[in-house]
């Protein structure tokens, strides 16, 4: 299925009620009743989404072959605040366009984070992207009817598993950690110690780190070698992650298909990816 991401025109106005309503109703039982739906959904009207946008939010209309809406989605500065599909066309990735769309534009800013308020058949969507689960609460619906939703962020100014490394690599979800400094040794030791969890330090990186340290006669400086932990069935990925560090830190050849792929070794989401490179242009334009 070919899908067209474009920022909304006039015309596509009077159909956002319908998508919306439509993804709203289709929502199964496990989440909300019919109750709850129908008053999520109550009072949705053309000028509704004019207002918001009058008001700064910015919304892109996903486009069938036919050039048809099929989804949209809407942000209003760091914020995600809206991204509906509907249902004929659910699960055959309009959302992710969409969202990557979302995601792309917000990114230009150079936000610390991104938020947004999920409703519950959406979190497991977002958390897939890398956004982490704040709070559950309730909310107002245009029908009176309070439903529970999530507030999620993704966090932008430090590395998306932080604090989670090991977590994640016990649970099979994360194959390798890297620690520029501040190496966690104490507490992946025991999973070193019984083979689970492999570790290497980059002993090449501390000794071209002090060869420049010493060529700008900072002598009370001792760089500290990065250290990679890795699980054992993912030696060829370490080694090709240690490849990418070498030519990019080391030889300073700044690729972005690498950098988006050292991103993909280290397990990161999409964003995560997307804010690096992001960070990555912004260092050589400096």
């Amino acid at each position: 299925m070919t899908v067209r991401i474009v920022p909304i025109a006039d015309s596509h106005w009077p159909l956002l009620p319908d998508i919306h309503r439509a993804a709203i109703l289709a929502v199964s039982d496990e989440y909300y009743d019919q109750t709850a739906r129908e008053s999520w959904a109550f009072g949705l009207i053309p000028e509704g989404y004019k207002h918001s946008a009058d008001d700064g939010e910015v919304f892109h209309v996903a486009l069938d072959e036919q050039d048809q809406p099929i989804g949209f989605c809407g942000y209003r500065g760091y914020e995600m605040t809206a991204l509906f599909v509907h249902p004929k066309h659910q699960h055959k990735g309009v959302a992710t366009a969409l969202y990557n769309k979302a995601i792309d534009e917000m990114l230009k800013g150079r936000p610390e984070k991104i938020v947004l308020t999920s409703s519950y058949p959406a979190v497991g969507f977002y958390e897939k992207q890398g956004f982490i689960l704040l709070q559950e609460r309730e909310e107002i619906t245009r029908g009176g009817e309070f439903i529970p939703v999530f507030d999620m962020e993704a966090p932008i100014d430090r590395p998306p598993h932080e604090g989670r490394e090991l977590d994640l690599m016990l649970a099979g979800s994360k194959k390798i950690a890297y620690f520029g400094d501040k190496d966690p040794e104490l507490k992946f030791q025991p999973f070193v110690l019984s083979g689970r969890i492999h570790r290497y330090v980059w002993q090449e990186r501390a000794e071209d780190l002090a060869q420049l340290i010493k060529e700008t006669g900072q002598v009370d400086i001792n760089p500290v070698a990065p250290v990679i932990y890795y699980l054992p069935q993912y030696e060829a990925e370490k080694n090709r992650l240690v490849a990418l560090l070498h030519k990019h830190m080391i030889d300073g050849e700044y690729d972005e298909q690498d950098e988006r792929e050292m991103g993909d070794l280290l397990g990161y989401p999409t964003y995560a990816v997307k804010a690096f490179l992001e960070r990555m242009r912004a260092m050589r334009q400096n």
